[in-house]
């Protein structure tokens, strides 16, 4: 017997999901949601959300509201009649809307909750320095990310693995997280469990683009974990060398071991050279894979130093040592 599904969602991140979702014989998709299409680029031409592309290509009926408390939205997802309602990457939906369906409505979220409850959890786990992160599903309450835990699944991550990476592997653990969870709740065999939430310190608030500016930071594995978490957005930075207007952006850090350099009191030290840039401290470094200057595409390391003068050390604070 199939289980009915509405399925609620927006970027990449989600379509992963519906399409598994789709692709599952013992899934009744009844209807998608997503966010309504936007204007977008020097053209404001209006853009749609990768689940709307997806909705549309394959005849699932779609809804984009503008405001999830109307009369005339809730009787669309009334209509739908579904057992189960799926979120993954959508905003926070009202009690009128989540306690609809006899199965209950369940989210998921790209960390092992309770930690790194939040906006950015996959950026923060980099951050931090996590080995291990994951994907959580659980019931929607009143308050964000707190409901009851169904399932979760464990995600390594790699010393030097970006954001981007980790993304891609978690949106493919979260799609068949939600297909298990589907099956496990429609089949009784969770209620889930109860979050501990009086003693979260691992927190997951929303970034802005001063989150990757290096010369903030005190310890070199900060900035390798910076670097990595920051790759897709914002990027991470430091002020242009010698005074000059603007950030230049670092991406693809590797980390080197037992790295001989001058030691100059163990400070954060970014070396140009004809061939590479490292930032180095002690005896450990990171090699910097690709860079990007202001205002211009994102180049390997080694075409940009053809074009660029400066070599030396440096501050990470873009100023020359002496």
């Amino acid at each position: 017997m199939k289980t009915s599904i509405v399925f609620f969602g927006t970027p990449e991140f989600a379509k992963e999901s519906l399409s598994r979702l789709y692709d599952e014989s013992r899934i009744d998709i009844k209807g998608v949601v997503s966010a309504p299409d936007r204007e977008s680029g020097r053209g404001l031409q209006t853009k749609q959300s990768e689940v709307t592309t997806f909705a549309l290509g394959h005849n699932i009926p779609l809804s984009q509201p503008t405001d999830l408390q109307s009369d005339d939205f809730i009787e669309v997802l009334k209509a739908w009649n579904a057992k189960v309602f799926v979120v993954v990457a959508f905003r926070k939906l009202p009690k009128n809307v989540w306690s609809l369906p006899e199965l209950g409505t369940f989210n998921i979220h790209a960390s092992l909750l309770p930690a790194y409850r939040g906006a950015a959890p996959i950026q923060w786990a980099i951050a931090n320095g996590e080995t291990l992160t994951g994907v959580t599903s659980f019931f929607i309450n009143e308050v964000i990310d707190s409901g009851n835990v169904l399932l979760q699944l464990e995600i390594k991550i790699g010393a030097n693995e970006n954001i981007s990476s980790l993304y891609d592997r978690l949106k493919i653990a979260g799609a068949s997280l939600a297909l298990d969870t589907i099956f496990a709740i429609s089949e009784e065999k969770t209620l889930g469990i109860h979050q501990k939430l009086d003693k979260i310190e691992k927190k997951a608030p929303k970034i802005f683009s001063q989150f990757g500016h290096l010369e903030s930071l005190d310890s070199l594995n900060d900035i390798h974990n910076r670097i990595r978490s920051c790759d897709a957005y914002p990027g991470a930075s430091i002020p242009m060398i010698n005074g000059n207007n603007g950030r230049i952006k670092f991406f693809d850090s590797v980390i080197i071991n037992n790295y001989e350099s001058t030691d100059y009191n163990n400070q954060i030290k970014l070396i140009i050279s004809d061939k590479e840039i490292m930032i180095n401290q002690g005896h450990n470094a990171i090699n910097i894979g690709s860079v990007q200057w202001p205002g211009k595409r994102r180049i390997d390391t080694f075409e940009f130093l053809k074009g660029f003068r400066e070599r030396g050390i440096f501050k990470i604070n873009g100023k020359k040592m002496t």
